[in-house]
């Protein structure tokens, strides 16, 4: 994802935050002085929906407001079962390879098992650091400064004091434990926002966020793009288990690191694949066109 692309869902992401907490506050007064007012506007709000003056989307953000801060984060969170972790053991090159291959920019990082989160390792910190050229080799959890604090919260936390929390400790992602100290899910930022905004955020076509159309069979594809996402996309099949990721394809392609100025191409599945942009040792911007049956004549 390119910068621009990321200011602006940063942008959409820190308005909406804004506006729930205005609402929620605004609400949640007006039903305080009056115990029967918050059943009587979530009425008018489901009235006003079946009349059609209300959009399902709005009448359900407005319904979720009254039901933010009843919530726990035991609740919403992602279950330990479910949670994608990094022995802290791992070596720093395997670690970015690892995230470089999956869609996320963050994970927890833990000693032995995730009852024992040491932290949250960010792509932007392994990659800042191997660009330097050092510790390729050095276990991540023996590197200074790399591994930022994790936040650890009781799953019996109120999602909106947890809200404000990160907010205030400018944290996007905390480890759920239980009474006993033990790691039962994870809660991202993401996480919460859901609760009021449902699946708002996403509605928004992911063509028009990762893959772009730009016609006569090419495509701009962002480098994090889910292979599944590109596969649907081209009809073509990867066939490969060991990355997830636009990004890792190439790099396995490419057979190694991209500089910054990178100018490789390859052909799989009737398609070129040539790369547009590099940002951090990672490919964020790939062009993809079709090979006509001209160009695999003369290429014969």
């Amino acid at each position: 994802m390119e910068s621009g692309d990321v200011a602006i869902w940063l942008l959409i992401v820190l308005i909406a935050l804004v506006i729930i907490d205005i609402l929620i506050r605004l609400f949640k007064k007006k039903a305080e002085k009056e115990p029967k007012q918050e059943n009587e506007i979530i009425d008018m709000v489901n009235e006003s929906h079946e009349q059609g003056v209300l959009e399902t989307d709005e009448a359900t953000m407005i319904n979720n407001i009254f039901n933010f801060d009843d919530k726990e984060a035991g609740e919403i969170m992602t279950n330990r079962s479910n949670i994608v972790a990094i022995d802290k053991d791992t070596g720093l090159l395997d670690a970015i390879n690892f995230m470089l291959n999956n869609s996320n920019s963050r994970y927890p990082v833990y000693d032995e098992n995730l009852d024992h989160v040491i932290g949250i390792l960010y792509l932007k910190d392994a990659m800042r650091l191997h660009s330097k050229d050092e510790s390729f080799d050095k276990p991540i959890g023996e590197i200074k400064n790399l591994i930022r604090k994790a936040l650890v919260v009781l799953e019996t936390t109120n999602i909106d004091d947890l809200f404000k929390t990160m907010q205030s400790k400018k944290t996007q992602m905390a480890i759920v434990v239980d009474e006993y100290g033990q790691t039962v899910g994870l809660v991202s930022m993401e996480d919460i926002l859901e609760e009021i905004v449902g699946n708002i955020m996403d509605e928004y076509d992911v063509d028009e966020m990762h893959i772009r159309g730009k016609g006569d069979d090419t495509y701009i594809i962002d480098g994090l793009t889910p292979l599944s996402e590109v596969e649907v996309t081209l009809g073509i099949k990867f066939d490969t288990e060991n990355f997830e990721t636009l990004n890792g394809f190439m790099i396995s392609r490419l057979d190694r690191l991209p500089e910054k100025k990178e100018s490789f191409k390859t052909d799989y599945g009737g398609y070129e694949f040539s790369i547009l942009k590099v940002e951090n040792r990672m490919i964020s911007k790939v062009s993809v066109k079709k090979i006509d049956d001209k160009e695999k004549e003369e290429d014969l």
